[in-house]
């Protein structure tokens, strides 16, 4: 079996594994080739632009082509919800997107790891949600293994800084936050299906990244407009990532909105440890990306947790 036959076991749905693979793997390389490598260091008009095409394709597929259904917010509560989870996926995106203006793509996914243990932890606090022992214990492993990798990216010296660290720590914390809040917008009793949802939390966040933008990168990116900063790179090559990056994010956030609700919050994120690896893998090829044996034991290791979680989910379904 493919290793998306494998996990499909778990969320009923291989095409869709792979495609959140793929497309997320895609995103995470091309945002480290736009911003450290083409000089398009504004990570907040970048996410922004990801959130405007997602508010795009969503309003065509669901109000133009009619392929979902429409659903329109039910209460009060549910709009302050979806709010809230704008807030976070926006700050979670931004975080992640300016830390690879400092560090590599193989360190964000190695401390990436440790997003399962946020998620145990937010989902009890927030929604007092509940796992087998073994399940914690299975997370346990997972985490360690992203700590062990962690030392091994710091001691190697290359691609390691602290304001890199302190970003991707909080991108990690918003991103276990707002992966539970999905799951309860998208199975809790005011349950709103993947298409609708992502588009009215896109459309809020897509409005707080603007307002950030104007006010913080505005006059920066109008400088790099009228510069050759990017000269190294034939325009078009720069004018088609702009285009094509913001369009695989729709892909990557909707397979992710899938994925969370045909299984659960937890179940998402240990699969997106499995696809850390790849992202690796490509960084090292890409970008020259240095792993040295301590980093590389502690991929093993989680995956050893991955397989462990997997085994766990299976024996309780």
């Amino acid at each position: 079996k493919t290793p998306y036959a494998i996990l499909s076991g778990l969320v009923g749905s291989e095409m869709c594994i792979r495609d959140s693979y793929w497309s997320n793997s895609f995103v995470i390389l091309t945002n480290k080739q736009l911003m450290s490598h083409m000089g398009f260091n504004f990570p907040i008009t970048l996410t922004c632009m990801h959130m405007t095409t997602i508010v795009l394709f969503s309003s065509l597929i669901i109000d133009v082509l009619r392929a979902f259904e429409k659903q329109a917010v039910a209460s009060e509560k549910q709009r302050r919800n979806i709010r809230w989870l704008a807030i976070q996926f926006a700050v979670s995106l931004l975080c992640g997107n300016w830390s690879l203006e400092f560090i590599d793509v193989s360190y964000m996914q190695m401390v990436g790891a440790t997003t399962p243990f946020f998620v145990c932890i937010l989902g009890f606090v927030f929604f007092g949600t509940l796992y087998s022992n073994r399940v914690y214990a299975s997370c346990v492993v997972i985490v360690g293994g992203g700590f062990l990798s962690t030392y091994g990216k710091a001691s190697g010296g290359k691609g390691f800084t602290v304001i890199g660290l302190v970003l991707l720590l909080a991108a990690t914390f918003f991103r276990g936050l707002k992966t539970v809040w999905q799951g309860h917008l998208l199975q809790g009793e005011e349950k709103l299906s993947s298409p609708n949802l992502l588009r009215y939390m896109a459309t809020d966040a897509a409005v707080i990244l603007l307002a950030l933008a104007l006010a913080v990168e505005g006059r920066g990116l109008l400088a790099w407009l009228r510069s050759d900063e990017s000269s190294g790179y034939p325009f078009w090559q720069l004018a088609a990532l702009l285009v094509v990056n913001p369009m695989s994010a729709y892909c990557a956030n909707y397979s992710q909105f899938v994925l969370i609700q045909h299984s659960s919050a937890l179940t998402f994120q240990v699969i997106g440890n499995t696809k850390g690896i790849l992202n690796v893998i490509c960084s090292m090829f890409i970008f020259g990306d240095f792993v040295n044996p301590t980093a590389a034991g502690g991929y093993a290791i989680t995956l050893l947790g991955v397989a462990w979680y997997i085994q766990e989910k299976r024996r309780s379904q």
